[in-house]
């Protein structure tokens, strides 16, 4: 039986850091952490390469970029990726991969850990065992894989900010799970999104993105135009209007509002969004929405408060998660 290779690319987060004077800080290297691993010879043979060494707070979307081609050109050379991050940010890496890495055959798979792979008790030697069983079963895909559950990459969201079960699947069944070793995947969600994610790498070549003539000889086409010029805002009541114009006054390119409930936008006086809304969308910037709230997405269509907004002329998120919608506006596929 041919033994699969899979490339371990570190990236630092609180699986690899140690105590500082400062509070924790990323210290462990690529190499450190397979040695606290003898078992994963069991496997797969391992590579490991460290791309940086930080706490995922610090991470930038030019770093998505890095860590993109770095899984790209590992690609050819191995059967899988392992891609250790820091939990605070993986959710928004790991949808920027998703779509940047098109028509991708083969397993690319996220994850961290809540405690340092140096403390007793982490959950990090779990996440890396399974995350390279996922990376050696040929299932291609973005993953996150924590506490057990194999999580499409673009629908991962971080619901808890210290217990394991930390990462949740938002608005899709999980990919699969991991139970004693063994994965259990889920057919019927595999190839919805896998035709759902299809639809996305199709229109950014549509749009000149990529060449699709290079998929069939490339283990994933790169794609890696990005533009971090995408302003979050979160509605809240007395938001005034002027915060969406900071958009256009400081070079925005896009907008993203978090909406209240199904698509809620404020239209009452004396903090009509309205109007600054399409002053946006007329001088070309495009306007998204999504919703604060975790679960079930946004319909536009179903309250006044969102038909008025995409009359404006708002582009609707639909069941994106927050971190999907950013990245999809930062890498113009939307």
């Amino acid at each position: 039986m041919h033994r699969k290779k899979i490339a371990f690319l570190a990236t630092g987060g609180t699986i690899a850091s140690v105590p500082g004077p400062e509070g924790l800080r990323p210290a462990f290297t690529e190499k450190e952490m397979l040695a606290l691993l003898p078992e994963l010879s069991d496997i797969a043979q391992i590579e490991g390469k460290l791309i940086m060494n930080i706490d995922s707070s610090n991470m930038q979307p030019e770093d998505w970029v890095t860590i993109a081609r770095a899984v790209s050109d590992a690609l050819f050379d191995f059967d899988g990726v392992v891609v250790s991050h820091g939990t605070d940010t993986m959710a928004y890496t790991a949808a920027a991969l998703t779509y940047m890495l098109t028509y991708l055959k083969k397993p690319v798979v996220l994850t961290g850990a809540q405690k340092s792979i140096g403390e007793e008790k982490s959950d990090a030697r779990k996440n890396l065992l399974d995350s390279f069983r996922v990376a050696a079963s040929a299932r291609p895909g973005v993953f996150v894989v924590f506490d057990g559950k194999v999580i499409f990459g673009d629908r991962a969201s971080k619901m808890k900010t210290s217990s394991f079960d930390a990462f949740w699947s938002v608005n899709a069944p999980y990919a699969g799970k991991v139970c004693e070793g063994a994965i259990e995947w889920d057919e019927e969600a595999l190839k919805a999104e896998g035709g759902r994610i299809a639809k996305v790498w199709n229109l950014i070549a549509e749009r000149g993105g990529i060449n699709p003539a290079e998929k069939e000889a490339r283990p994933a086409v790169l794609y890696d135009r990005l533009d971090p010029g995408v302003l979050l805002v979160k509605l809240y009541p007395g938001i005034e209007p002027e915060v969406l114009l900071f958009a256009k006054e400081k070079g925005y390119r896009s907008v993203l509002i978090e909406s209240f409930g199904a698509g809620g936008v404020t239209f009452r006086p004396p903090r009509n969004l309205l109007p600054a809304i399409r002053e946006l969308v007329e001088s070309g910037i495009t306007v998204a929405v999504t919703t604060q709230v975790p679960f079930e997405g946004v319909d536009l269509t179903l309250y006044e408060v969102g038909v008025k907004a995409l009359e404006a002329g708002v582009v609707s998120m639909g069941a994106d998660t927050r971190e999907a919608a950013l990245a999809k506006l930062m890498l113009k596929c939307v």
